[in-house]
């Protein structure tokens, strides 16, 4: 698959059996979230988060939370270290894997603040109640997204509603630390609306450059589209819908680490 962002022709191959979709349209039989939204054509929006002084709470918390990941990951970090530098403690995959272990499907109990605080928040954005539970198997998580600066420690472009358990939810990016437009989340405008056969994909999940993904990738897209960056800052949230393409999200910095939170949300 290649793709064009930042001016930069990028591109991965992703290794399994592939094929084309049918004409369904996967939203016509969702609940979606984002209907009630103006952003419903484009299925994406940046929005403001919290009142300052919460938001300066919950870096810190953030801050807190990832620096005991690591050192249970055998890493060695102080109270002064840079977040954004992490890819130093990190320097091989192996290393890699092994840290983000620690930061990934974190219990909503230990999020940075009481999870009925953002709940509210993208409930009052999406005009319903939300919840951060999944009623699929009632788990109630988040996790830390890290991408070292010119590594391939991203996903591959995919919807997420091609796992059974993220259908009718609601997507949160939240950056924490070296997100920026050079490293942010990519996604395809629109591409919520699209029916599957214009998209070619694997069949099962993916494998690129020795590394298994659970979703299946993209592989090839069919007629013209259009692949954007968006650039939340300090104290936004990216949210959209999983039924949107997105990842594909190579970091192009070329000394920060991106490190966001990733979290879903259903309706009540």
């Amino acid at each position: 698959m290649e793709y064009s962002i930042n001016g930069i022709t990028l591109k991965y191959e992703a290794n399994g059996k592939r094929s084309w979709g049918n004409h369904t349209v996967l939203l016509n039989d969702a609940n979606d979230l984002t209907a009630p939204t103006q952003w419903h054509q484009q299925g994406y929006s940046i929005e403001p988060l919290f009142h300052s002084n919460t938001y300066s709470h919950f870096i810190e918390q953030n801050r807190n939370l990832l620096l005991q990941c690591w050192k249970d990951a055998g890493l060695s970090v102080d109270k002064n270290f840079e977040l954004d530098q992490y890819h130093l403690l990190a320097n091989n995959l192996t290393t890699h894997l092994s840290a983000i272990e620690k930061t990934k499907q974190i219990e909503t109990k230990y999020f940075p603040i009481p999870v009925q605080e953002i709940e509210k928040r993208i409930s009052e954005i999406c005009g319903t109640t939300l919840i951060a539970k999944n009623p699929f198997d009632n788990q109630s998580i988040f996790h830390y997204r890290i991408i070292r600066p010119q590594q391939a420690d991203n996903n591959p472009l995919h919807r997420d509603v091609w796992l059974e358990d993220y259908d009718d939810c609601i997507n949160l990016y939240i950056p924490i630390a070296g997100s920026n437009e050079l490293s942010s989340l990519i996604i395809i405008p629109e591409s919520h609306l699209w029916p599957e056969s214009r998209i070619e994909k694997t069949e099962s999940g993916a494998q690129i450059n020795r590394l298994t993904f659970n979703v299946p990738a993209v592989t090839a897209i069919s007629e013209t589209y259009h692949i954007e960056r968006p650039n939340p800052l300090e104290n936004q949230v990216l949210i959209f819908s999983p039924y949107l393409i997105h990842g594909g999200a190579v970091n192009l910095n070329p000394n920060q680490t991106r490190i966001s939170i990733e979290m879903r949300l259903w309706k009540c």
